[in-house]
């Protein structure tokens, strides 16, 4: 097997280009006679003569005409690989997974993936949804890289982030007593059948939703469980029973639906990032970091909104 190294190719293309050895030197930054030498070393491990020289010209050898070709093309690969392998460690290029909710379909959501498409065009960015429990064995099982989750996530092994805290509110149908109320307190929905989300799901929200009655005093009566946002909206509307649900929620304006502040106000739902410790890639670094520049300046603009 010839040794053949880089700087071969580069110095041979060089005098191909060049048909002439001291422009050739020249245009490499090094002396003549190394640039001779280097030529004649690779024509020993070539086993053929690639330039019939003369004192008055230079020219390739068939040979040599043939191996030009593959010379450049190999550069090329070379220069291309480089840039992949730079591109790759900046996060410029590659593929990220990202795991979401349906119930937690918050504006930070497209808005990180528009922000990170724009600077990083090239990445092949994929959005699942999947509950979080199912999201929380994909990052173990190396499916997705980042996944929105509802916590609590009862996982040692991945890394847990609150980027966001959100009010719940009473989702009440129009023709309920209580729809006419401003506000209305947790305990007075003690006795009031709910709409929740599946238990069987697992679902973050159905969690959090439990908990805040729970220190409220009561247990929900749950009389109707749904997968889908849309559905749990739909059964509500009906007069099947009221939720508890995130602020966010009321973006959808379905009829026959009437959104309520909760008092205590302290009754909050929280989105968080998680993903595996041991997980280098530099893709999943940019993006973490455009999630959390996202929620900052939702912060600065909800700081700014006059109340």
């Amino acid at each position: 097997m010839p040794r053949i190294e880089m700087h071969h190719l580069k110095y041979f293309v060089a005098v191909a280009e060049e048909l002439n050895f001291a422009r050739a030197a020249e245009r490499l930054h090094i002396s003549q006679p190394p640039l001779t030498r280097q030529i004649q070393q690779l024509e020993k491990e070539l086993g053929v003569l690639l330039f019939d020289r003369t004192t008055r010209r230079v020219q390739l050898t068939e040979a040599g005409q043939t191996y030009l070709e593959e010379a450049r093309i190999t550069l090329a690969q070379v220069k291309r690989g480089v840039s992949v392998a730079q591109r790759t460690s900046r996060g410029e290029i590659g593929r990220l997974a990202v795991g979401f909710e349906a119930s937690s379909a918050y504006d930070i959501l497209p808005r990180s993936r528009q922000m990170f498409k724009e600077r990083f065009p090239d990445v092949e960015l994929m959005f699942v949804e999947m509950r979080t429990d199912e999201q929380a064995q994909a990052l173990l099982e190396g499916r997705i890289h980042v996944g929105f989750v509802l916590p609590p996530l009862h996982e040692d092994a991945l890394a847990v982030e609150t980027v966001l805290r959100e009010s719940l509110m009473a989702a009440i149908p129009r023709n309920h007593p209580l729809s006419g109320k401003n506000k209305v307190a947790l305990e007075d929905l003690a006795a009031e059948a709910f709409v929740m989300s599946s238990r069987s799901n697992r679902c973050g929200l159905y969690d959090q939703v439990i908990s805040v009655c729970h220190n409220a005093g009561f247990t929900p009566k749950v009389v109707q469980e749904a997968n889908e946002m849309q559905i749990m909206l739909g059964f509500i509307a009906a007069g099947i029973g009221v939720s508890l649900l995130p602020e966010h929620v009321k973006q959808f304006h379905k009829p026959g639906i009437v959104f309520l502040p909760l008092t205590p106000s302290s009754a909050k739902v929280e989105l968080a990032v998680a993903w595996r410790p041991d997980d280098t890639s530099p893709i999943l670094r940019e993006f973490l970091e455009i999630v959390r520049r996202c929620v900052r300046e939702e912060s600065d603009m909800n700081s700014e909104t006059p109340r």
